[in-house]
């Protein structure tokens, strides 16, 4: 079994998720079931966003958020934070910028979807704040606000700003392709994706995507708690892949990012 590092998980409460009351009683998970389930499958480190900052009723519930996975990050060894910005919530951006420097906390979160902004109207000062913060991006991607190509402008603008366009073959139109393409438009390099989407079980699609960008533009990723860590994790484990390229994907890719002197994210023999 691999190490790995889990790049894009959520925990906190599902309530403002606009999925059915039974679907959104699957997203409950207490931390210590979390951490079991990761100890469980060998993953030894979690960046993490608040469940309550994806779909918040204001400004003050986004920012209570961010400050609980501030906290949580602090208390937990294997938890590293994603602070969710909103354009739309300007005071999202100073708080960001404090959380920013803790060194527990690995970049800036998006979801422009669940936000209600699109990409191509705010991209620009998202990708500014990112550059000016020396940081890197994770957004939601595959839906009408978000298609990764969509991103490639920004990307190309900011060459020095990293983003992982999430979620490969998520695409509301059907289209599987869009995170391949966008990583391909990129004239710097800077655009990756993440193997977060359910369609990732897809049979063929990793692998496909590896062949048309190497595995050094994926990285693992869960999703957790809308999907089954296990599931998610022997899907990569199986992968017709070379030894090399499933380590990228674990855990090598992601390690550029995150402090090279924790345990938890240091998975070189």
């Amino acid at each position: 079994m691999h190490k790995a590092i889990d790049i894009h998980g959520h925990f906190g409460n599902p309530e403002r998720f606009p999925q059915s009351n039974l679907e959104k009683e699957m997203y409950r998970i207490s931390l210590e079931s979390l951490k079991k389930n990761y100890v469980q499958q060998g993953i030894t480190a979690a960046c993490i966003s608040p469940m309550e900052g994806i779909f918040p009723d204001n400004t003050d519930a986004l920012l209570d958020a961010n400050r609980y996975m501030e906290e949580l990050a602090e208390e937990q060894d294997w938890i590293y934070q994603w602070v969710i910005v909103n354009p739309l919530m300007p005071a999202s951006f100073h708080q960001a910028e404090k959380i920013l420097k803790n060194r527990k906390c690995v970049g800036v979160k998006i979801h422009p979807d669940a936000h209600g902004y699109s990409i191509e109207a705010y991209g620009k000062e998202v990708f500014a704040f990112c550059n000016e913060n020396h940081t890197l991006l994770l957004s939601h991607s595959g839906e009408t606000l978000s298609m990764p190509e969509q991103f490639v402008p920004f990307a190309d603008m900011y060459p020095t700003v990293s983003v992982i366009v999430a979620h490969l073959g998520c695409g509301s139109d059907g289209d599987i392709g869009h995170q391949i393409r966008a990583i391909k438009q990129a004239s710097y390099g800077n655009i990756y994706t993440d193997v977060s989407s359910a369609r990732s079980i897809l049979n063929g699609l990793i692998e496909w995507a590896v062949r048309n960008v190497t595995a050094e533009k994926l990285l693992f990723g869960t999703d957790t708690p809308l999907h089954h860590i296990p599931m998610m994790k022997q899907r990569m484990e199986f992968a017709e892949l070379s030894e090399e390229e499933k380590e990228c994907i674990f855990y090598k890719n992601a390690m550029k990012w995150l402090p090279k002197d924790d345990s938890n994210t240091n998975n070189e023999e």
